[in-house]
C-alpha cells in the first residue's frame, strides 16, 4: 500500500520527510530530477479540512460541555495540531504548478 505521493515529473516516491518540508514551506524539489514540486491545490484543501472541522466541533464539545480549563484546552490544542501535523503529509498530492483551488 503506497501512501506516499510520487513526482508528476520522474514518478519517484516521496517520503514523509519530504512531504513534511514540502508541507512547511509551499515547494520542495523532487531528489531524483530537481523539478520543483507543490501540494496540489485540491488536496492541500481538503487535507486541512479534514483536521480543521474535527477541531472545532471537540474543541467545542470539550469547551461547553466538559467545561474544561484553559490549560486543558491549549494541551489539547497542542497535541491536535502536533498530530495534524504529522499526518497531513500523507494525505497531501503532488502537482507541478503552484495552483490555487
Amino acid at each position: 500500500m503506497n501512501l506516499m505521493p510520487h513526482c508528476q515529473n520522474c514518478g519517484y516516491q516521496w517520503n514523509w520527510k519530504d512531504m513534511f518540508k514540502l508541507n512547511l514551506k509551499g515547494k520542495q524539489e523532487c531528489r531524483n530530477c530537481h523539478t520543483v514540486q507543490y501540494a496540489s491545490g485540491k488536496s492541500n484543501f481538503w487535507s486541512y479540512m479534514l483536521f480543521l472541522v474535527p477541531f472545532v466541533l471537540v474543541f467545542n464539545y470539550v469547551r461547553i460541555y466538559m467545561e474544561a480549563g484553559w490549560a486543558i484546552l491549549i494541551l489539547f490544542f497542542l497535541l491536535y495540531v502536533t498530530l495534524a501535523s504529522l499526518l497531513i503529509p500523507l494525505l497531501l498530492k503532488l502537482s507541478n504548478t503552484k495552483r490555487q483551488f
